[in-house]
């Protein structure tokens, strides 16, 4: 019998289950929840390959616990080298850290406690507590300020970037260009799913980029010959400042120059419109609030009701 889509969906499924359940036996969380899923089926064809079908899925998870010890990087570090189906970032943060904010009103952690599928409890349950709606109100002003800060250091970094090629310091030079998009990459993070990253590994921001647009991902990593200059890029954050024998090539720093300058027009395009975005729900939420006073801790900003 030929392998169909069906049947390699269903062996991912119970792949991806297995890792669950050796990720939860590892560490110990209290629960673990996907924010985001992104699947690819290739099925090939040929004289000589019969019919081939794969399943690719790339995840992003949050990973509840109960200390406050950060475990981030040992967690990542698992995953990287357990999960070959793919890509899975994960975050984790203590029960109490999240809970704390949620009462001031996160938009990341109450969506992703509302709207994310809980894929492991330590007690067996399948269910989440209520948790009150996210309040619009002062989201777009967040957005903004965190947009400021973080793209005026972009910014620097990239004029700093330049003045070292313009010198031939082209090790140096990589290393801001890093910081320029390690910079955009928070800010697109913070002003898209309201998540303080707190990390410096680029292919991890963007793989976090990828919950809500895979351009950010595209644009660096986007084919086979970009590996090349990414890794490059991504090397140079420890590299040139603790290796003597770290050395890039004019052509490569040029290359990698012209790359973040798109990047951050991107970034830059995409913070403003969510940002607008993310205003205009600000003020169908005060129209609501306005038409009727009890609407505001029942519906969120496209008038969809919560359960309560």
């Amino acid at each position: 019998m030929e392998p169909s889509k069906l049947s390699a969906e269903t062996d991912h499924a119970v792949y991806f289950r297995a890792f669950i359940q050796q990720l939860a036996k590892k560490f110990g969380p209290l629960q673990i929840f996907s924010f985001s899923s992104d699947s690819l089926i290739q099925n090939r064809q040929g004289c000589f390959s019969g019919n081939q079908v794969s399943f690719c899925c790339n995840y992003c998870l949050l990973l509840v616990t109960e200390s406050t010890a950060r475990i981030d990087y040992e967690v990542q570090d698992f995953a990287n080298a357990h999960y070959r189906q793919g890509t899975v970032t994960i975050i984790c943060h203590c029960r109490q850290s999240i809970l704390e904010a949620i009462q001031a009103n996160s938009r990341f952690y109450i969506s992703v406690l509302t709207y994310g599928k809980l894929l492991y409890s330590h007690d067996g349950l399948l269910n989440v507590d209520h948790i009150s709606p996210f309040i619009p109100t002062k989201g777009a002003v967040k957005a903004q300020k965190h947009f400021d800060h973080r793209m005026l250091l972009a910014d620097g970094f990239l004029m700093a970037a330049a003045e070292c090629l313009e010198k031939k310091h082209y090790g140096i030079c990589a290393f801001m260009l890093h910081q320029a998009v390690e910079q955009a990459c928070i800010g697109l993070i913070r002003v898209y799913i309201a998540y303080r990253a707190e990390f410096h590994n680029l292919q991890r921001l963007l793989r976090l980029c990828n919950c809500f647009s895979d351009q950010p991902y595209k644009l660096l990593i986007g084919s086979p010959g970009d590996e090349r200059l990414f890794d490059v890029l991504a090397k140079s954050y420890s590299a040139a400042r603790y290796r003597d024998d770290f050395s890039v090539s004019r052509q490569d720093a040029d290359s990698l120059y012209q790359r973040v300058v798109c990047f951050l027009a991107l970034a830059k395009a995409m913070c403003t419109e969510k940002i607008k975005q993310l205003d205009q729900e600000a003020a169908l939420y005060s129209v609501l609030q306005q038409l009727n006073p009890i609407l505001p801790e029942t519906l969120i900003p496209n008038g969809q009701a919560i359960a309560i």
